[in-house]
This record gives C-alpha cells, sequence and structure tokens, in this order.
C-alpha cells in the first residue's frame, strides 16, 4: 500500500530515495568527491524536463531540494536520519549559490507549473482549482528555508 502525505517525505518515492543518499566520503586517492552530486542529479532531472514532470520526479527533487535546505542549516523539523548524517558528513561544506537557485527553481515549478503531476493530483485532492492548501504549505515552507 502506497503512502501518499503532504510532507516532503510522506510519499513511497521520497522514502525510497533517501535511501540513497550516502554519508560523503573522499576518494580511495583522497580526493574530493562533491558531495551535493546526488541531490543535485534529482534537482537537474526536473529541470531539464520541458515535458509532463511526472510525480516520481517531483518528489524526488522535492526530497533532493530537502537535503540542500538541510546543508544550510535550515532542515524540516524531524528531518530523516540520512539526511542528518549526510549534513554532518559535510563537516560544513555548504553548496554554492548556483546550487541553491537552481534548487529554488526546481521547488517552484513543481508548485507553478501546470505540467507538474504533483500539482495537478494535489488540486484533484482539493475539489478546486487550486492545490490542497497543506500541500501548497509544505512546499511553501520548504521555499522559505531555501532563500
Amino acid at each position: 500500500m502506497g503512502t501518499w502525505g503532504h510532507g516532503s517525505f510522506e510519499n513511497d518515492t521520497a522514502a525510497d530515495w533517501i535511501w540513497d543518499l550516502k554519508p560523503h566520503k573522499r576518494s580511495l586517492l583522497g580526493k574530493q568527491k562533491d558531495p551535493f552530486t546526488f541531490p543535485l542529479t534529482a534537482i537537474d532531472k526536473l529541470l531539464s524536463s520541458d515535458q509532463y514532470l511526472e510525480c516520481t520526479e517531483c518528489d524526488e527533487a522535492i526530497a533532493a531540494a530537502e537535503c540542500i535546505a538541510a546543508a544550510i542549516n535550515r532542515p524540516m523539523s524531524d528531518p530523516p536520519e540520512q539526511i542528518t548524517k549526510w549534513v554532518l558528513s559535510l563537516k560544513g561544506q555548504k553548496p554554492d549559490p548556483q546550487i541553491i537557485n537552481r534548487t529554488i527553481e526546481a521547488v517552484q515549478k513543481i508548485r507553478n507549473d501546470e505540467q507538474s503531476e504533483s500539482r495537478s493530483l494535489w488540486i484533484e485532492a482539493s475539489d478546486s482549482d487550486e492545490p490542497d492548501q497543506d500541500w501548497l504549505s509544505s512546499i511553501d515552507d520548504l521555499m522559505s528555508r531555501l532563500q
């Protein structure tokens, strides 16, 4: 049975995605790997799409955005353990402003674009022409933590 709720990790896709977020480590040769690659992959996938944004892409991008928000010391209340471990492994390293701006753009696209399946599903759930207010509040909270 699937999970579907207003929160960033209250869906099966995001709950599965977060299990692939691993604490940052140096390579075997001691070279620094980019710790933001995994979340940015989900964000860039969504931003590069000019077609209908599938719900799975939206859910993964929102989960990735929560990682970026946590990395700038603005985590959600009670984040998943994987995010907490990942942020600790960053040892204070922060994403550059370009990453933050791309993340904000992705969340805005999910919230506002008529091509967003997540937006469409939350409109259906609200029985109105606007998305469910609790979902909008959750997305708006994420946006405010990213800015």
